[in-house]
């Protein structure tokens, strides 16, 4: 199948028996964005920017790596491409954002990954935005970890996903870059610890 195939409502199971809902043999759980907007700022105030950063990356980094390998045990993709391109179309149907591919260029060889795209209706940028002025940084961590475990899964190698435009720090809406590790800049920076410890 295509990526653009793919129809998560289609394999939702809603039990209300057992008070469980289930895509494939994951359990969903279904918050309110505002409960999570709510949890986001309390942790900040308690752990400081710099842990929290850390904790809502990592958190992401396991969402993305967890779907990831649901879909490709639970379907047939037409290529490496669409299998990669469906992380975009799962986290669009989460309701998490609006992702759009716009460059994808891999080499298992080569060891080389490049992906990029653009983020619309960030629920984690509206989120710090209802609580904060703008920031100077990218806020959007959860996406941020998502991407970067959903690549690192498909690709089999560590890459990192960073926000180089985001609605958080007053852009009109949030971009994402991923690529190999020692590819990256300064703008990594805050994240290369996290994630080398993954």
């Amino acid at each position: 199948m295509k990526a653009t195939d793919f129809n998560l409502s289609k394999d939702i199971v809603y039990d209300v028996h057992k008070g469980m809902t289930t895509f494939k043999d994951t359990r969903l759980v279904i918050f309110d964005a505002n409960a999570i907007g709510l949890l986001r700022q309390s942790i900040v105030k308690e752990l400081g920017w710099d842990k929290s950063r850390a904790l809502f990356f990592k958190f992401g980094y396991q969402h993305g790596f967890a779907d990831f390998l649901q879909m490709k045990t639970n379907y047939e993709f037409d290529s490496e491409m669409d299998l990669l391109a469906s992380g975009p179309v799962i986290h669009t149907w989460e309701g998490i954002v609006q992702a759009t591919p716009r460059e994808i260029r891999f080499d298992r060889e080569k060891g080389e990954f490049y992906f990029t795209g653009v983020w619309s209706n960030s629920y984690e940028a509206q989120q710090y935005l209802s609580y904060n002025n703008e920031a100077t940084e990218p806020v959007c961590w959860t996406l941020m970890g998502y991407a970067s475990g959903w690549c690192t899964a498909f690709f089999g190698k560590k890459v990192l996903a960073v926000e180089p435009v985001c609605m958080g720090k007053g852009d009109s809406h949030c971009e994402w870059l991923i690529q190999n590790l020692d590819a990256w800049d300064d703008r990594a920076k805050p994240f290369l610890p996290i994630i080398n410890l993954l």
